[in-house]
């Protein structure tokens, strides 16, 4: 399975990924903004899913191009810019078909969750060719565990043979700082604690990729087996890895295919 596959294994349970995947704080905002330089009045999400960002982004950035390519995601998405009149126009792309000279160019480009399902080889590229100089780039995610070490343990051994390990960004904070494109590169993580019931947990669970991707017997089967390990409530830790830089001013980008 490809990983626009596996990214677009998202769309069947569109409703249910929107309900309990974990949303994004408001100091995440503050700490993106706080690297902006120039004015914001236009911004790119990339990978917008649901909305799960764009629900706090769009209260302080005037204008969002959210792009999305699984029709699902995008239509949960649209339901929510339409019921809370965001200033967000909807686009269904991914990442990688975006022409830059029909799109323009952004303040600020951010991606929640999603930047990894994109081309590991033109990602840096892009995001330079989206920005005007001085445009600051954006990307984060929200991975919810178990905040008691041995239950994740316990867990962890349980699923190991089924999920194998979860698998990392994709890049480090080196592979920005090294791109001729992109300056002030800052990492940062901001964790929250969250408690819920044990069945919401097994429900975030079951929007995770890694469960997605199973055939639904065998995501039946193995989240039946966790759910016996759990207590209830749960105790999670959510954790927000931040990655954020500026376009340089004169960035000379490698070529984009």
């Amino acid at each position: 399975m490809t990983g626009v596959d596996r990214a677009l294994s998202f769309g069947s349970a569109a409703a249910d990924y929107h309900r309990y995947r974990p949303g994004y704080p408001e100091a995440l905002v503050e700490l993106v903004l706080a690297h902006v330089t120039g004015p914001l009045s236009r911004a790119i999400e990339v990978g917008a899913g649901t909305g799960k960002a764009t629900a706090v982004f769009t209260t302080r950035v005037p204008a969002i191009v959210a792009v999305e390519p699984d029709p699902e995601m995008r239509a949960v998405l649209t339901q929510e810019v339409i019921r809370h009149g965001w200033g967000v126009e909807v686009v269904g792309s991914t990442y990688e078909e975006l022409d830059p000279e029909r799109v323009g160019t952004f303040d600020l480009l951010y991606a929640a969750a999603s930047f990894h399902w994109t081309d590991p080889i033109s990602r840096w590229d892009r995001a330079v060719a989206l920005l005007r100089p001085g445009g600051t780039l954006a990307v984060f995610g929200a991975a919810r565990d178990l905040a008691d070490p041995g239950l994740r343990d316990a867990v962890d051994a349980l699923t190991a043979d089924t999920l194998g390990s979860a698998p990392g960004l994709g890049w480090t904070t080196a592979d920005l700082e090294a791109h001729p494109g992109l300056t002030a590169v800052v990492e940062a993580s901001l964790p929250q604690h969250e408690s819920l019931s044990a069945a919401d947990y097994l429900a975030h669970l079951a929007t995770v990729s890694a469960y997605r991707v199973l055939a639904d017997d065998a995501r039946a089967d193995l989240l039946a087996r966790v759910r016996d390990l759990l207590p209830d409530p749960v105790e999670t830790l959510v954790r927000v890895p931040v990655h954020l830089a500026r376009r340089t001013a004169s960035p000379h980008p490698r070529s984009t295919p």
